[in-house]
């Protein structure tokens, strides 16, 4: 169909609909086509067919952002796919699972389109339809079919039960764009059709219950109690914590666990920041067993980001082929480390965590604060009090400093991307867009720095647990040792950078964007 068409199909969102008691009606939608066509058209009915559809997209939406629908149907298992133009490519599905990675489609076009706004995260089903649909030609004088219509009654079955207005998709076919726009007008006259401002794929998506959750994050406003706005965001982060857990266990896909630890990571830059608003002892109590989460993912992480990233390292060697060793090594290792942090997170004390801070928070969301502090002056006063410690910190960076300090920098500037997160619906949106802009290339060059020092570290270490494994042959040894050397020669490039560019990073113009941030 992709192939036959000029422009895409032009859809129609049609009032005219059976009752969800009646059932389908394909005689009443062949006379209202037909109708509306006569007498410059002729309509005939070419097939009746049902299409039950699976809806796929990633766990925070990537194919939506992008602008793509993404169905496999029932049946053939075939993917159908339509971009922001409307058309829609279709490929085979073969006898793929849900979810799957990318990596699992078979080559072709659906796979291509995807490939670059899904990266490393997993198709995953949101919603399952069943469409009755009617299919017509439309005819000109000399009999020639000129434009395709398909009649959609769609009946949302799963995540819950809806019925959609009914959808007519008109088909213009190549050299008859002129007959597509006088179909597309005389359907229009018809008082039970209207222009849809959405295609019936987006219009699913709105459906309570099956699209994102749009609502905001924190119900947090300035004047709102100090300890209370921190409660809202701690309990914004343990809902992630919460809701990555199952895809974490399951395996279906890397980002989970990623998502786990920023939460994990904010939770406890927030308890340390501005505990001090909460009652007293509260962060301290909760204190250890956030480290403690930390501490549990963290193996299983590195080793997810060694193996995402070993392609790449792998293609930059003079011979690739030798570091397939090396990738068989992490794989068991990583599979060994993600079984003792499924333990974990099955373990009374995770279980427990969860639940008492949930309650805890909870009680004090319920509770008069016990502060006279607002929000709003919370962030002022902690936002430019980050700010100034980073500042100071990076200045103090030089070209003899030690690694730990380049290290306790780059926790500081977390720190301070974490505060502003926490309190952006208090900030000025441009001023809030220019200070992250600021420290965006900051972390970037801390985030080199890490690297280069972590990962040759790192290949070190793993390079002498396989010779005591008896797992490794000199060529693999080698490739490691050259990528060990490429390593050390980033760490050293990015200082260089870190120390020349003190100015690019805080001048007295990023210190004015801090200074506009909380609007008030």
């Amino acid at each position: 169909m992709g192939n036959q068409t000029n422009a895409g199909p032009v859809p129609l969102i049609a009032s005219l609909e059976a009752a969800p008691s009646s059932g389908f009606d394909a005689d009443s939608r062949s006379i209202a086509v037909t109708a509306a066509l006569a007498p410059s058209f002729t309509v005939e009915e070419t097939g009746k067919s049902v299409e039950v559809a699976t809806h796929l997209d990633s766990a925070d939406w990537r194919l939506l952002r992008a602008g793509i629908d993404l169905m496999s149907l029932a049946g053939s298992g075939d993917l159908v796919a339509r971009g922001r133009d409307g058309v829609p490519v279709a490929q085979a599905g073969g006898s793929v699972v849900w979810p799957a990675l990318i990596s699992r489609l078979a080559a072709g076009p659906v796979h291509d389109l995807l490939l670059s706004p899904m990266g490393v995260r997993a198709l995953m089903p949101f919603a399952r339809s069943r469409a009755d649909v009617v299919s017509y030609a439309v005819l000109n004088e000399d009999a020639k079919t000129v434009v395709r219509v398909h009649w959609r009654d769609i009946r949302l079955e799963a995540p819950v039960q809806h019925r959609l207005p009914g959808v007519v998709e008109l088909e213009g076919l190549r050299g008859y764009g002129r007959e597509l726009t006088q179909v597309r007008r005389l359907l229009l006259r018809d008082p039970s059709m209207s222009a849809a401002r959405e295609t019936w794929l987006e219009r699913l998506r709105t459906v309570p219950g099956v699209g994102p959750d749009e609502t905001q994050r924190f119900g947090m406003h300035p004047d709102q109690a100090a300890d209370l706005a921190v409660a809202d965001a701690l309990l914004s982060y343990l809902a992630v914590i919460e809701s990555t857990v199952e895809g974490i266990v399951a395996e279906v896909d890397t980002e989970f666990l990623h998502e786990f630890r920023v939460a994990v990571r904010r939770t406890r830059s927030v308890l340390k920041l501005l505990g001090g608003v909460l009652p007293e002892g509260m962060a301290e109590r909760v204190g250890a067993d956030f480290r403690w989460l930390g501490a549990i993912t963290t193996p299983t992480r590195d080793l997810d980001v060694y193996l995402l990233g070993l392609d790449d390292m792998a293609s930059s060697l003079t011979r690739p082929d030798e570091l397939k060793a090396f990738g068989q090594h992490l794989a068991k290792r990583r599979a060994a480390e993600h079984k003792s942090l499924v333990e974990a997170l099955r373990s009374p004390r995770f279980v427990k965590l969860c639940t008492s801070w949930r309650s805890e928070l909870g009680d004090l969301m319920a509770a008069p604060s016990h502060l006279n502090r607002t929000a709003g002056q919370l962030a002022d006063l902690q936002l430019h009090r980050t700010y100034r410690t980073v500042t100071k910190r990076a200045k103090a960076i030089g070209a003899d400093s030690p690694s730990d300090e380049v290290h306790a920098l780059r926790k500081k500037c977390k720190e301070m991307r974490y505060v502003l997160d926490v309190f952006k619906p208090l900030c000025d949106p441009k001023a809030y867009n220019k200070v992250v802009a600021d420290f965006k290339g900051l972390q970037d060059v801390l985030g080199e720095f890490q690297d280069g020092e972590v990962q040759a570290a790192a290949l070190r270490v793993f390079a002498g647990e396989m010779l005591k494994a008896g797992q490794v042959d000199a060529g693999a040894l080698l490739a490691m040792g050259e990528l060990a050397a490429r390593f050390d020669v980033r760490q050293r490039a990015a200082r260089k950078i870190l120390v020349r560019h003190h100015d690019d990073y805080f001048s007295a113009k990023s210190a004015a964007h801090v200074d506009r941030l909380v609007r008030a």
